[in-house]
């Protein structure tokens, strides 16, 4: 069975964006803002393995977008996907895990244009700003979620040659340090934590 997260790693990942947001919004709640931008995650839509606090403090967030834009007062959430330079997928192993999942990195000038697009007071309450890579963001799930099932069509286009065949293949440590050598163009330590 899957383990149960503590209490305390809940609250340190949901607390500070939910916390905060909601102090946020107490102090200018009978205030007129010219906007209002929430900082949210693509976690929020598509979630993430072992996220689910942090997928969870960032729905709070879109909700919170809702009830004030629900109140006729100005509110965006922006659910943001990997930066390319700053956050949390600068850094080299956790950047090519995401590359490699279909998933493209935000530049600066693209995340200039969507908070610029959040500002405007026709927005809708949620923006989701990802960069992605359908066929191969597609293939890796076995099945097609209803959300994106427009998208499905894409997923054929990234199928691998040779699988689903049947075909069973002895997996080594040494094949699966060879495709990591690949996707991250470099050696990877096979004793190195997981998220490093």
């Amino acid at each position: 069975l899957p383990r149960t997260p503590p209490a305390s790693t809940i609250k340190r990942v949901y607390a500070p964006k939910v916390r905060g947001a909601w102090a946020l919004q107490q102090a200018c709640a009978w205030s007129v803002l010219d906007a209002c931008v929430l900082f949210s995650s693509v976690a929020a839509l598509l979630g993430g393995g072992g996220q689910s606090n942090y997928s969870a403090a960032n729905c709070c967030l879109d909700a919170l977008g809702a009830l004030r834009r629900g109140r006729a007062q100005m509110a965006s959430s922006v659910q943001w996907g990997p930066w390319a330079d700053v956050g949390m997928a600068a850094g080299g192993a956790v950047n090519a895990r995401i590359q490699a999942s279909g998933m493209g990195l935000i530049t600066m000038e693209q995340g200039m244009v969507a908070w610029k697009a959040s500002l405007q007071p026709q927005v809708p309450g949620s923006l989701g700003l990802v960069i992605l890579t359908w066929s191969r963001f597609l293939s890796l799930m076995p099945e097609v979620p209803p959300l994106l099932r427009n998208f499905a069509h894409r997923k054929a286009a990234g199928a691998v040659s040779g699988m689903g065949t049947g075909e069973v293949k002895e997996v080594t440590l040494e094949m699966i340090l060879e495709t990591l050598k690949s996707t991250t163009g470099g050696d990877v330590d096979a004793d190195a934590p997981l998220m490093e």
